[in-house]
């Protein structure tokens, strides 16, 4: 058998390398007179638009929607607590509306009169109370009673109470559904005031249908089960 040795030179080798200019000198010149026309390019728009005031015009306007998408950013990375916030502020303006801190619970702010109020759906009409822990039921004035659909001519006031004001009469009705916030309870009784009433009452028969419920610091707060 016939070894055969493949060790050795596949062509003629040179000594030159590989080094040098891969650019001729014509190259080189047309190259630095391309970057010389370049730099005058920049250096006119430059100078034109800082002599008209573009740049800071065009630096305005990119700030602008800068601020646009960080403020945009914010809110929907924080828009649960800007919700409590927003909650929180339109409870202080507007007396008898809720905020909310946690589940399960439900806060008031202290009205400027010193009364606690609370924005309620009965049947689905929307009643502004006040909430009286001495009062033993919800007493609906006679306006509201109307606006939820009892007819005042065809009710029974047979119910008597002692308010501040001496002897009262009320009719007894039930509310389907009686909703604050996301509290709700049916078939729940009230009663309609036989005499005119400025306001209705949220008296003991809500709030013994809670799970508790506690004034501090001129908040009342409200509990239930979600």
């Amino acid at each position: 058998m016939r070894s055969e040795n493949f060790s050795g030179s596949v062509g003629p080798q040179s000594d030159e390398g590989f080094g040098g200019n891969l650019l001729n000198p014509e190259d080189d010149k047309s190259l630095i007179l391309n970057v010389l026309v370049l730099l005058l390019l920049l250096s006119f728009l430059a100078w034109r638009y800082l002599r008209t005031g573009e740049i800071r015009r065009i630096l305005r306007h990119a700030l602008i929607w800068l601020g646009i998408f960080l403020a945009v950013t914010i809110a929907h990375s924080f828009r649960f607590e800007l919700g409590q916030i927003r909650d929180r502020i339109l409870a202080n303006l507007i007396p008898g509306r809720s905020f909310k801190n946690e589940t399960g619970a439900m806060s008031f702010q202290l009205s400027p009169d010193g009364h606690f109020y609370i924005q309620a759906r009965a049947n689905g009409v929307e009643v502004r109370f006040l909430a009286d822990t001495g009062a033993s039921d919800i007493v609906l004035s006679p306006e509201a009673g109307k606006s939820i659909g009892f007819n005042p001519d065809k009710l029974s006031y047979s119910r008597i109470y002692n308010t501040a004001n001496g002897m009262g009469r009320g009719a007894s009705v039930v509310l389907k559904e009686l909703k604050v916030g996301d509290f709700c309870l049916n078939n729940i009784s009230a009663a309609v005031n036989g005499s005119p009433m400025s306001i209705s009452l949220m008296g003991m028969s809500f709030f013994n249908r809670l799970k508790s419920y506690r004034v501090k610091d001129g908040i009342l707060t409200i509990y239930y089960d979600p």
